[in-house]
This record gives structure tokens, C-alpha cells and sequence, in this order.
């Protein structure tokens, strides 16, 4: 992996981190709230770009080698995972994700703790799901476990404290939060049971204040659970009062998908907004709906979505993922870019968001703003929000720079070779940042749809390992293809440790198997794992296999021929032994991979067991000119 800092260490707290990791669990023992340390603003404050993800998946090995990109991690509860996740990386935040708060199918839950429309029914979420009556006109009831009549919102709580282990988890991100009482229960709910509508009767505002009344609540009981130290939630609010609750929000599917970029850079951005410390935003840049308006295929190479959400981002102080939008399926597979090898690289701001001023915004919509700039240590963020096409000189770039005579990079990578192409930006060779208006899916007013670009102080080189796994929807790397099989393979989930970031999500796109298995035989079975090399260099390649099964079984092959083809033609066999190493990386050598596809790895059935095929990972080590330098033997190979 290519980078200036290792994983787990960019913060330079792993000591402080470790020690209160440590207080933690030893405090949850004997469940003292004192004893808990606070997370401060400082803990808070890595350099950027800063990535933080909430996810649905979360609980299996691949997640733990996947998520180590982002220092926060919104994920289902689960004390082992977060066990393995502070043990490989003990500086990240986790929270414990949780839809408590608005959405319940669990049974036994009493009627009267459901919001109900003027008819006495339900109103529905989805499926099993439920609007909760969160207000304090909530009944009282008693559950019968000691508490004595209580409200809806005090067994939420109470929930949250039972469900997360809060010596691993540093707090909660609330999935479902909203905070009014959403189009539905404004246009027909009816809390008092009179028949009438809330809206009607009392006013949107008034319904509003008793709803808020009652979040409001919830909040004060679970800032209240010993070692709940964070409360972020989704989407937050436009509303300045209620911010002050939590710690911040996850925008989901943003920005195309929950209003105008404009409104966001206005109102949801942090700066402007009261919440309490440490502040913590999440954004997540959700592909498919910006690639409905301007497609990519697949949907997760838009590499300008990616530059767009990034860069916007990157005008506050707020943490980024990016993930497949709820158009698609949600939260489940995470994409990783190479921009995201830029974590930290930035340093700390020089400024907050300027406007580069002189630059034509578009006619067609009232939410075309301007080319925004924002400036770092050790490099600069720029977003074309005008809806046009803009060409932005070096010049210009320097007029609001407050580092003296710098220079600007776009840095060079492999995904997008094109545009992250390594050059300087100058009065000559102008950055250019492509710009439209198109119709977005909240409204019908044109929304302004553009890029970004991260520009470095010097020349840099971030190129994100490349991972050719089962399925171009699974985990396999923007830019490449999946496994290509030759033969009789077995597609297969029975098993344990393989390479998949999610559990039981088997609809959509999702690949609903994990792995193929092949018998035995005479090399007739073939899995090819092609990556698409931007950059010319040295990569070291590892393959990944788990096993069959709840243990392993000695029926696997510990001689697998691996084939690689390398540098134009070159080959090199390595056998694996997969009757060991399970749910890891094992390193098959580091070898010369040109600019392209003709470069492979393929595992056949050539041997005496059977034969696994999950995941093959290909590693940036260092660039190759081939005018200049001849290409060397490869390195770290155990052939047997």
C-alpha cells in the first residue's frame, strides 16, 4: 500500500487510545460511570482527508482488513468484532449502530408504544417496521421487568444500554432518527387518538415541538449509559436547537440524493451547525444516484462522483465513505479508492471554504454556487459547483493561498490514470473540473452536478490495492473485473473466513456466494484473477481463501499451482498451501505488472485436493518507467 503513514497510526495515539481501551474494559466490570474516559476533541482530530463509514455489514475477518481506511466505524454491535477491530487497530472510533430510536419488529412490544394514523393504525416504515411513538404522549406502560410503567422512549434506551457493549464501543450511531415526525404522521398521525390529525389540530410547528420534546429525552437518558461517549445520527436536521443533542450526523446518499449541494454547504455543513463535542459528520457519497443522472458502468468506476463527494467534503472537517446508495442495495459493500490512500496526506487547514471568485455559474438553476477552494498544509480541495465547466489556473489557485509560493500536483494514480495523471497545475495546463445541471431524485429543480480534485503542494503517488474478488458488486476494485472461470466451479457461502465484507445480503446486486471450490482434477479447472494496472510497477500479490465448512477440512489441496504472468509474459508458479492461513493475506511475491490487463494470476485444479478461489490482492510496491530502468526478477517467492 502506498502511503506516508501505516494503518492504525496516522493519529499518533495508539499509546492513548490502548490505555483507554484498556480503562474501559476494566471499568466495565464493575460498572462504575466514572470510571470511564471522555473522548476529547483532540482524540478527534486526525489529519485529512478523513474517512469514517456506517455500514450493515461489520462482522466478518474481511471487514476487519477492509475497514482499517476509516477512523470511525458505524457498524451493527457485535463485542467480538469490536474485540478484533481494537486488536488490529486500537486508535479507531466504533460505534455500535442501532434503529431504536424509530423502527421496531421486535414482538411483545405493547400497542400503545406504536404511532397510529387517525384510523387506529400502524403507521409502516418498511417491511416488519414501524413508526414508534416517541413523544411524551407516549402511554405508560409496564413491561414487567422491574422498571414500573414506562414510556417508549425509556425502554429505547434502555435497549441501546443491553444491546451494546460499551466497553468496546465508544458510543452509537442511530439509524432511523429522524427529526420530525417524517410526511406520513404529519399528514394523518394522531397521537391523542381523538381521530383528527396532529398536523390539523394542533399545527405543523406544535407537532414538531412535541416530537423534538421527546427526542430531546431519548438523548438525555443514553448520554446517561456508562461509556456512551458519542451519539451520531441519520440525517440530521436543518434545525439549529436540536443539533446540540449529539455529536453529529451520517448525510446518507449524499449529495445528490437528500437536497441541493447549495443548501448543504449553507446549513448541514459543520460550521454551521451546534453540536456537541467532539463534532463528527459523516458523509456518505452514495455513487448511483449521481450515475442516474450521468452513468458509469458498472456504477462504482464514476470516478467524478467519487472527486465530487470527496472534495465537497473536504469544505468542512467531516469523515467519508462511499458505498453502492439505496438505489442499489445499502450499506453493505464498501468501495475503496484511491484517493482514499491520500488519508492524512493533506495535514490540517490553512483556511476555511473560500469562493474563487470570476467563475460563471449556471442560469438553469437557482442552486449553481461557485468553485469552492479550501486550503491544507500540504495541499488544497476544489469543487466545481457552478453547474459549468470550469478551467481553474495555478494563478488563480495562489491568489487565496496563504502558503507563499507553492506549487500544485494532482497526484497519480491507477483507477483514473487520466485525470489523477501526476501533473502540475499551471497557468498553461490548467485544471479543468467538468460541470451540469440535471434533474436530481428530491425534486424537480435542476440540481448542479460537477467535480472535484485534491491537489498536492508536491508530486505524489496513491494507488489503492487492487482487489479481483468473485463478483464486480462484491469486493472487487473499482477499474477491474471479477474472477473469470474456466471449468466446473462451485459457487459456495458454507464456509468460514472468506473474503466477503457482508452477511446474508443476497439480494440486489449483492453475489449471494462468497467463494468457488473446485475438486480435484488435472488443471481443466481455471479461476483467472485480472487486474487493470494504471501504473507501470512493482506489486506484491497475496491470495486470500477460507474454508468449507464450520472447520477446516483436510480434504483441501496444500499444493495449489498458483500461475502468475507478469511483465509482458513472464511467468512464475507458486504453490499455496490452503490447508493453512486462513482468513488472510498470504503473499505470493512481488512481481513487475505493466499498464493494462495482460498481466494475471490463475489457480487451477492441477493438484490433489480441493481447490478454494476467493480473493487474489494486487500491491502497489513502487512505478516502473520502462524507458529508463529494465525490469528485475521477482521477489519474495516460495515455489515448491
Amino acid at each position: 500500500m502506498f502511503s506516508q503513514g501505516q494503518p492504525g497510526v496516522l493519529r499518533g495515539k495508539i499509546g492513548q487510545w490502548q490505555t483507554r481501551r484498556f480503562l474501559l474494559m476494566f471499568c466495565s466490570g464493575i460498572i462504575l460511570t466514572g470510571c470511564f474516559s471522555v473522548i476529547s476533541a483532540q482524540d478527534m482530530n486526525p489529519p485529512y482527508p478523513r474517512l469514517g463509514i456506517f455500514t450493515f455489514s461489520g462482522a466478518t475477518d474481511a471487514c476487519v482488513d477492509a475497514f482499517w481506511y476509516f477512523d470511525i466505524i458505524a457498524a451493527p454491535p457485535n463485542a467480538e468484532m469490536a474485540q478484533k477491530y481494537l486488536a488490529a487497530y486500537p486508535d479507531k472510533t466504533l460505534l455500535g449502530t442501532s434503529g431504536a430510536l424509530l423502527a421496531y419488529e421486535i414482538p411483545g412490544i405493547p400497542e400503545g408504544w406504536y404511532y397510529h394514523d387517525i384510523n387506529g393504525e400502524r403507521i409502516p416504515l418498511f417491511g416488519d417496521y414501524w413508526l414508534m411513538n416517541l413523544t411524551t404522549m407516549c402511554p405508560r406502560i409496564d413491561m414487567g421487568n422491574g422498571q414500573g410503567p414506562v414510556q417508549y422512549i425509556d425502554y429505547a434506551a434502555k435497549n441501546v444500554q443491553s444491546e451494546i457493549d460499551f466497553s468496546y464501543y465508544d458510543g452509537v450511531f442511530y439509524d432511523w432518527w429522524w427529526w420530525g415526525p417524517g410526511y406520513d404522521a404529519k399528514v394523518r398521525g394522531d397521537l391523542d387518538g381523538n381521530g383528527v390529525a396532529d398536523r390539523d389540530e394542533w399545527g405543523i410547528d406544535s407537532l414538531r415541538i412535541v416530537w423534538q420534546e421527546g427526542v430531546v429525552r431519548f438523548h438525555e437518558l443514553t448520554r446517561q449509559i456508562p461509556g456512551n461517549q458519542v451519539e451520531v445520527v441519520q440525517v440530521g436536521s436543518d434545525d439549529p436547537v436540536i443539533w446540540q443533542h449529539f455529536n453529529g450526523a451520517c448525510f446518507e446518499d449524499w449529495p445528490i440524493y437528500n437536497g441541493p449541494w447549495e443548501r448543504w454547504r449553507k446549513y448541514y455543513n459543520d460550521t454551521k451547525t451546534t453540536t456537541r463535542l467532539p463534532k463528527i459528520m459523516i458523509f456518505d457519497s452514495a455513487i448511483s444516484h449521481y450515475n442516474n443522472s450521468f452513468p458509469t458502468t458498472p456504477y462504482k468506476n464514476n470516478y467524478r462522483s467519487v472527486r465530487f463527494g470527496l472534495s465537497s467534503c473536504l469544505l468542512t472537517s467531516a469523515y467519508f465513505y462511499v458505498d453502492e446508495g439505496g438505489q442499489i442495495a445499502h450499506h453493505g459493500n464498501v468501495h475503496i479508492y484511491d484517493e482514499f490512500e491520500s488519508k492524512g496526506q493533506l495535514g490540517y487547514p490553512r483556511t476555511d471554504m473560500l469562493k474563487l471568485e470570476g467563475k460563471t455559474i449556471a442560469s438553469t438553476t437557482p442552486y449553481a454556487s461557485g468553485v469552492w477552494i479550501r486550503f491544507f498544509d500540504y495541499g488544497v480541495s476544489l469543487v466545481n459547483a457552478t453547474g459549468l465547466t470550469q478551467n481553474i489556473s495555478a494563478a488563480e489557485i495562489a491568489a487565496l493561498d496563504p502558503v507563499g509560493g507553492s506549487r500544485y500536483y494532482r497526484f497519480r494514480g491507477g483507477q483514473d490514470p487520466e485525470f489523477n495523471n501526476g501533473a502540475e497545475v499551471t497557468d498553461t495546463n490548467t485544471l479543468e473540473l467538468w460541470g451540469d445541471t440535471h434533474t436530481a431524485n428530491w425534486g424537480t429543480t435542476l440540481e448542479v452536478f460537477g467535480d472535484g480534485a485534491l491537489l498536492f503542494r508536491s508530486p505524489k503517488i496513491f494507488i489503492t490495492p487492487i482487489i479481483v474478488d468473485n463478483n464486480e458488486n462484491n469486493q472487487t476494485s473499482p477499474g477491474s473485473e471479477p474472477v473469470s472461470y474456466s471449468g466446473s466451479w462451485i459457487p459456495d457461502s458454507n464456509g468460514e473466513k472468506y473474503y466477503a465484507l457482508y452477511t446474508d445480503r443476497n439480494y440486489g446486486p449483492f453475489q449471494a456466494d462468497a467463494f468457488a471450490w473446485s475438486s480435484s482434477g488435472n488443471g481443466e479447472n481455471t479461476a483467472r484473477y485480472t487486474p487493470t494496472i494504471g501504473l507501470s510497477g512493482q506489486y506484491e500479490v497475496f491470495e486470500w481463501h477460507g474454508y468449507m465448512g464450520s472447520a477446516p477440512s483436510a480434504d483441501l489441496s496444500p499444493g495449489v499451482p498458483a500461475k502468475i504472468v507478469y511483465d509482458g509474459g513472464q511467468t512464475q508458479t507458486v504453490m499455496i498451501d490452503q490447508t493453512r492461513n486462513f482468513g488472510t493475506w498470504n503473499s505470493l511475491g512481488t512481481y513487475l505488472f505493466r499498464e493494462g490487463t495482460a498481466g494475471y494470476v490463475e489457480l487451477s485444479n492441477n493438484t490433489g485436493g480441493v481447490v478454494i478461489s476467493d480473493a487474489v490482492k494486487f500491491v502497489f510496491q513502487s512505478a516502473v518507467d520502462f524507458d529508463s530502468q529494465a525490469p528485475g526478477a521477482p521477489q519474495g517467492v516460495e515455489v515448491r
